[in-house]
């Protein structure tokens, strides 16, 4: 396969001297040279490794191995890349810079938005990802077995993708492109949630409120609620769509939620939010009731459940630190009034009759 690279080449005709005052200094001129150069063709460069059938097994093989969905041209690039002799070039790009229809396209983004997964009739599955940089921001779409690469993507999350590509003004990872998280958008801080900020929280189920009717824009509409709480904050949460996720959701469970809004100081959560809960059989959560010592132990009562802790587990909870010489009832009469009815949320653990902070 050629294609006839053109060159310019400027040259400077010289005159023959004249008899005059002023020194001639020629004039250029111009030539158009044509040099063919030869670009690979995947093709050419495997039969220079396999014979002719070994090379249309292993082209059936590939398309086969794409459930049929692979053109021979694709197929037999595919293999020459991964035997190292397609050398391909990839740019990187800011994303308002994208050129229609170019392939190859690496780039780096943050998350906007993770929509849920799309099902087809034809079995086929894909995922959009909206991503943003300062400059634009656009619709990328992953297909099938490349899902997994977003399942703990969330939104703010920066990412880089190599091996992209545009269409219809659209980006899809390629066959063989990459998707990696760069570093992961950070949890907020319960007591400093904003008004119409997208957040993403973690904490502790406090409490279940249930089913109600709450002001979610100009309307009423029916929602669940609960409490998370931090162990020092706590913010009531409403789901209002997919209501079948409230039906997982027990007080203790340890709980991550990702996309929620913030409205009205309340974290709502929609269609486009993820929830995710693990259950916590042993939590010390809620308030505070009791912090004394007795017989070398410390004995508190959390959300109506009482522990008894020895001097180890009892600095952890109150998280301090002391030296031996120093009485454990020194250390709790320190701690007692700021601790004394606050929010509590402590992972413990029984084994073999002991009470273990986590």
């Amino acid at each position: 396969m050629l294609y006839i690279k053109v060159a310019i080449i400027i040259a400077t005709y010289k005159n023959k001297p004249h008899k005059t005052n002023q020194d001639s200094g020629g004039f250029p001129f111009f030539f158009i040279a044509y040099q063919p150069e030869r670009v690979m063709d995947p093709e050419e460069e495997l039969l220079n490794f396999l014979s002719k059938d070994e090379l249309e097994i292993q082209v059936a093989e590939k398309i086969q191995s794409f459930h049929g969905f692979l053109t021979r041209e694709v197929a037999l690039r595919l293999l020459a890349k991964e035997k190292g002799l397609l050398k391909t070039e990839e740019k990187t790009y800011k994303l308002i810079e994208i050129p229609k229809g170019e392939k190859r396209i690496s780039f780096t983004a943050r998350v906007k938005k993770v929509w849920p997964i799309a099902q087809y009739s034809s079995g086929k599955r894909s995922r959009v990802v909206e991503v943003e940089d300062e400059t634009a921001g656009k619709p990328l779409i992953l297909w099938n077995d490349d899902i997994e690469l977003t399942k703990t993507l969330r939104a703010k999350d920066e990412i880089s993708v190599k091996g992209a590509y545009e269409k219809n003004s659209e980006l899809h990872l390629g066959y063989s492109g990459t998707l990696d998280i760069i570093s992961k958008a950070p949890f907020s801080d319960l007591a400093e949630l904003k008004d119409n900020d997208r957040v993403h929280l973690r904490g502790f189920v406090g409490s279940i409120e249930g089913y109600d009717s709450f002001v979610h824009g100009n309307t009423m509409k029916k929602g669940f609620s609960f409490m998370i709480s931090d162990g020092k904050n706590e913010r009531r949460c409403v789901i209002f769509e997919k209501l079948a996720r409230a039906d997982h959701i027990q007080a203790g469970d340890e709980i991550i939620i990702e996309g929620a809004l913030v409205k009205n100081s309340n974290v709502e959560m929609d269609e486009h939010s993820r929830i995710l809960t693990r259950r916590r059989q042993d939590m010390l959560l809620g308030e505070l009731t009791k912090l004394e010592t007795k017989n070398s132990e410390l004995v508190v009562e959390v959300g109506g459940k009482s522990a008894a802790l020895d001097r180890e587990n009892a600095l952890r909870f109150l998280k301090a630190e002391a030296s031996e010489d120093i009485a454990l009832s020194t250390v709790v009469e320190l701690k007692k009034r700021s601790l004394l009815n606050s929010k509590i949320a402590v992972r413990v653990e029984n084994k073999e009759g002991r009470i273990l902070i986590r």
